[in-house]
C-alpha cells in the first residue's frame, strides 16, 4: 500500500520541468556560479532518484552503451587509487569526476527531449555567450592599450570564466549558430535566423581578438568540418577549395592586423625558442605546458601498463622536473594534454578505455549523422590535445553536459524513428 502511495506521490512531480530547470542551472552556473552549477547537477540526480520510472530509466541506462562507457571513466579513476600513494590528491580527482558517475544516469529522468527542447536550450546558451562576448570586447576596447600590451606577456582580455574554457564555449556556439541557421530554427520570427548567423560570425571574429589558441584551434577544426561536409554533400569541390583558401587568407590577415592575435603568436614562438634552450622556464606559461607533457609521456612510458595512479601524477611530474627542469619544481603541474594525463595515470590500458569511452558516443546508434554532435566532439578532442580539459570542475561540466544533452536528444530521435518504422 505504501509503495502505491509513494508511486502516486512521485507521479505528481513534473520531472520534465524539474529536469530542464536543473539543466538550465548547470548552464548558467558554468558562467556565473560554481555553486549553482553543483546544485543543478545534484538536482538532476534527485530528479532521477525520486522518479516513479526509476526502474525503467535504469534499464534504459544499462542498454545505452554510450552512457555506460562514460560512467566507466569515473570507475577508471576510482580503481586507479589502488595504485596511488597520495590519497588526498586522488580524492580530489574523484570529486571532480563524480559527475561522470551520476549525470549519465540522471539525464534519462527528463521524460521528453525532442528537437524543440534541445534547440531551445542551445539557443538560450548561444545568446548568453554572445552577450558575454560583447561585454568582454567592450572591456577590451575601454582599456585597449594596456590589454593589448599584456598579450606580449601571455595575458588575455577579461572573460566571464577561465579564458580557455570560455573560448571553447564560444567556438561551440559558432557551431550551434550555424546548425540552427541551417535547420531554420527560430522562436518568434523567421528573421531571427539571420541574427543567429550574424552572431555566429561575430563570435568567430571575437575568438580572433581573444586569441586563445585552444579556442582558435577548435574554431578552425569546426569550420573545416562543416566546409568538408558541405563540399562532399553538394560535390562543389572547386567552391570548397576557394572557401578553404579564403579561410587561410582570413587567418593570415587576422595575424597581420589584429594586435592581440599577433602578440599572442609572437609570445608563443618566443616561448618555444626559450624552451628549446631551457631558458627562463619559470616565467613562461608555455614552458609549463611543454614540460608537463614531456614529463607525462616519459613517466607513462616507465609505467606502461598501469600508470603511476591518478593520485601520484603531480608527485611524479615534480620528480621528473627535479632531474630535467628544476625551475618548474613545486608548481603543482599536471600534463597539459588529457590523453597524456590518462596515459600517465592509468597506463596504456586505461588510455585505450578512455579513447573508446569518449569516442563511442559518436558511433552509438549512428550519432555521427548529427553534424552538431560531431562538431562538439571535434572541439573537445582538439582541446584534449592541448589541455587537461576534464581535470577541472568547469571542464568536466562543459564536456559532460553538452555531450549528455546530445546523447539524450539522439536517443529521443532513435526511439521516434523506431516507432515510425514499426
Amino acid at each position: 500500500m505504501q509503495y502505491k502511495q509513494m508511486r502516486k506521490l512521485l507521479g505528481g512531480i513534473n520531472h520534465q520541468w524539474l529536469g530542464l530547470l536543473c539543466v538550465a542551472g548547470v548552464l548558467v552556473g558554468m558562467l556565473f556560479s560554481r555553486a549553482l552549477m553543483s546544485i543543478g547537477m545534484i538536482g538532476l540526480l534527485v530528479n532521477a532518484l525520486i522518479n516513479a520510472d526509476l526502474k525503467s530509466n535504469f534499464r534504459r541506462f544499462i542498454e545505452n552503451k554510450a552512457l555506460l562507457g562514460l560512467t566507466g571513466i569515473f570507475l577508471l579513476y576510482l580503481f586507479s587509487g589502488l595504485n596511488s600513494e597520495n590519497f588526498e590528491f586522488w580524492l580530489e580527482r574523484l570529486r571532480i569526476k563524480l559527475p561522470f558517475l551520476i549525470l549519465p544516469f540522471a539525464i534519462l529522468a527528463i521524460p521528453r527531449f525532442p528537437a524543440s527542447v534541445y534547440y531551445r536550450l542551445l539557443y538560450a546558451f548561444f545568446w548568453l555567450i554572445g552577450g558575454l562576448c560583447l561585454f568582454s570586447l567592450a572591456q577590451f576596447l575601454l582599456d585597449y592599450e594596456a590589454i593589448t600590451y599584456g598579450y606580449r606577456a601571455g595575458k588575455v582580455m577579461p572573460t566571464a570564466v577561465m579564458h580557455i574554457r570560455f573560448s571553447l564555449m564560444t567556438a561551440y556556439c559558432v557551431a550551434i549558430g550555424w546548425h540552427l541557421f541551417q535547420k531554420g530554427f527560430y522562436l518568434w520570427s523567421p528573421q531571427e535566423r539571420y541574427w543567429t548567423l550574424g552572431a555566429s560570425v561575430f563570435m568567430a571574429a571575437y575568438l580572433h581578438v581573444l586569441a586563445v589558441r585552444s579556442g582558435l584551434l577548435a574554431l578552425y577544426g569546426v569550420l573545416a568540418f562543416f566546409l568538408a561536409r558541405e563540399v562532399v554533400r553538394r560535390r562543389k569541390y572547386a567552391l570548397g577549395l576557394g572557401i578553404a583558401l579564403l579561410l587561410a587568407g582570413t587567418a593570415y590577415l587576422s595575424y597581420r592586423f589584429i594586435p592581440t592575435l599577433k602578440n599572442k603568436v609572437n609570445y608563443t614562438l618566443y616561448n618555444l625558442h626559450l624552451f628549446e634552450r631551457k631558458q627562463d622556464l619559470y616565467q613562461l606559461s608555455d614552458s609549463y605546458r611543454l614540460g608537463s607533457i614531456e614529463a607525462g609521456i616519459e613517466v607513462g612510458n616507465r609505467h606502461f601498463w598501469t600508470g603511476v595512479g591518478v593520485g601520484d601524477v603531480r608527485t611524479e611530474v615534480d620528480q621528473y622536473f627535479i632531474a630535467r627542469y628544476p625551475s618548474l619544481v613545486g608548481l603543482d603541474l599536471m600534463p597539459h594534454n588529457q590523453y597524456v594525463f590518462v596515459y600517465m595515470a592509468t597506463g596504456i590500458l586505461g588510455l585505450l578505455y578512455f579513447l573508446w569511452a569518449t569516442s563511442f558516443p559518436l558511433y552509438f546508434r549512428k550519432a555521427y549523422r548529427d553534424p552538431l554532435f560531431v562538431a562538439f566532439h571535434i572541439i573537445l578532442f582538439l582541446s584534449f590535445l592541448v589541455e587537461h580539459t576534464i581535470e577541472t570542475q568547469l571542464g568536466t561540466a562543459l564536456y559532460l553536459l553538452f555531450l549528455l544533452l546530445g546523447i539524450r536528444y539522439g536517443e529521443e530521435e532513435y526511439r521516434r524513428t523506431q516507432k515510425r518504422n514499426r
